[in-house]
Parts: C-alpha cells; sequence; structure tokens
C-alpha cells in the first residue's frame, strides 16, 4: 500500500470523525432539532463518615477526684454540717473540730474538702470560725464582695473536680462594705472607682445586684447583699460548664446565703437550680 493511499485514508477517517460531530450541530443550525448535550460521567462524592446517633453524656467530673482519697459526703450532708457547725457556733458550743496536731499531720499530705466557701474578704466573716470546721474540712475562696471573675472560678472549680467538694455555698453579709460603697456610687454619693486603685473593677462586678433591688426597698443595701450572693451562685453555675454537669448530676449544689454579723447566723437564701 501506497503512502499515498494510507494518507487518504486517514484523511477519510478524520473526516467522519468531524462529521459525526459536527453534523447535529449543523442539523440544529439549519432548524432541525436541538442536540442532546453531552454529559460528562461526574467522579461520586465519597462517603462521609456517619455521625454517632447520640452523643455519649457528659461524665460527672467529681470522677476525677476518686484517687485523691474517701468519697465525698452527698451535697444534702455537707449542707447539714456546715449549718450544724453554725448552730454550735451561734450558740456558743463551738467545738473546733480538726485544729490539733494530729489533724495537722493527717492533711498534710492532701485534703478533701466537704464544702467550697465562696465568702467576702471581711475580717468578721471568717467560715472556719463561724461553721466550726477545722483543718482540711472547707475551700475557702474570700474576696472583697464575694464576687466571682476567671480567677475565682477556677478556684472553686478545682476544688470540686480536683478535690470532690460536693457543696458550693456563695455567703454574703450584713452590712458588706463593698455593697454599701457599690450603692452610694450608683446613687451619686460617692465614686469608689479611685484612678489610683482598682476598687471600681470590683464594684462594677456587684453592681447588677445593686439594681436588680426594687425601688422603695426599706433596706436596699441589705437586700443587694442577699441578691449579690444569689448571683455569685448564677455566674458560678452559668460560667463553667463541669460545675453544671455536676450539678445536673446531682453530685454538687450551689447555694447563696447571707451571715448576720450581729448574732454569727448563717441563713440558706437560695439554692441554684440546673
Amino acid at each position: 500500500m501506497t503512502a499515498r493511499l494510507l494518507l487518504s485514508r486517514r484523511r477519510l477517517v478524520a473526516g467522519l470523525g468531524v462529521g459525526l460531530v459536527a453534523a447535529p450541530a449543523i442539523a440544529w443550525a439549519e432548524g432541525g432539532p436541538e442536540p442532546a448535550p453531552v454529559h460528562k460521567a461526574k467522579p461520586k462524592p465519597k462517603a462521609k463518615p456517619k455521625a454517632a446517633a447520640h452523643a455519649a453524656p457528659a461524665a460527672d467530673p467529681h470522677a476525677a477526684a476518686a484517687h485523691a482519697g474517701p468519697p465525698s459526703v452527698p451535697p444534702e450532708e455537707a449542707l447539714a454540717r456546715l449549718m450544724s457547725g453554725n448552730a454550735r457556733y451561734v450558740e456558743g458550743f463551738a467545738a473546733h473540730p480538726h485544729a490539733d496536731a494530729p489533724r495537722r499531720i493527717e492533711v498534710a499530705s492532701g485534703q478533701r474538702p466537704f464544702a467550697t466557701i465562696l465568702a467576702c474578704a471581711d475580717s468578721r466573716v471568717a467560715p472556719e470560725v463561724i461553721f466550726d470546721q477545722g483543718l482540711g474540712d472547707l475551700f475557702v475562696v474570700r474576696v472583697a464582695g464575694n464576687v466571682v471573675d476567671d480567677a475565682i472560678l477556677a478556684s472553686i472549680e478545682y476544688s470540686v473536680i480536683h478535690l470532690g467538694s460536693t457543696l458550693i455555698m456563695a455567703l454574703g453579709h450584713e452590712r458588706c462594705g463593698a455593697v454599701k460603697a457599690t450603692a452610694d456610687a450608683l446613687a451619686g454619693r460617692g465614686d469608689p472607682a479611685d484612678k489610683e486603685t482598682r476598687i471600681g473593677a470590683l464594684a462594677s462586678l456587684i453592681a447588677p445586684a445593686v439594681r436588680a433591688v426594687p425601688a422603695g426597698t426599706v433596706d436596699a443595701v441589705d437586700a443587694a447583699v442577699s441578691l449579690n450572693a444569689a448571683h455569685a451562685a448564677g455566674e458560678i453555675f452559668a460560667g463553667s460548664r463541669p460545675l453544671r454537669t455536676c450539678v445536673l448530676a446531682g453530685s454538687l449544689k450551689i447555694v447563696a446565703a447571707r451571715y448576720d454579723l450581729d448574732d454569727g447566723r448563717v441563713t440558706p437564701t437560695r439554692t441554684q437550680q440546673a
């Protein structure tokens, strides 16, 4: 077969190919039916891994503290122990437990406080004294106005998650100076926000409770004290997912309370609900 013949055949095949492709387009241009579109096969998308039907329930963070010592007391028992101790203190029969050398040696290698107290820094409000408790019984966090910020909340989380505390009490007290100073400032009777101090930052955390006191309240400062403690309890619950998990599991209780400077009595005012 000659080279010329081979070349002719190749041209013929090429021409047929072009004709097959071009013919429908030409027919459509001349008024014929529109050619069917050419569809290219699309690659199949990769199957996505199926999500679990139900997310695993959050574990109780108290489990992390299981290695720290014997099981903590239930929340209700922890509250009862606090109130029994306060009754002894009020009646003048304080036992001053766990305050001797053997107890000091016992807790030197580890602590297992049954309750956490967020209290004001006021020198007249000493939780171990007013609840008649001793070394290792209470995890105490104190700050003027018993307010909650990140450092306070982290300390409280530590007491529950790592030490096994089953009760948190936000404790306000009668005639709180921090609450009164904030109330005076909001009423235009003073300004705690001295530029040379950080007191203004503290007052800003107490202000929501002061503003929440209904107009015309006879003792607005005392009402604000109770509201401020309740606000702190709410901030603890809302600000910490692990602590909320414990409350929902029933292994932790968060309460607000008020301490009376005159008679020494502690009165729970609110239990933080899940």
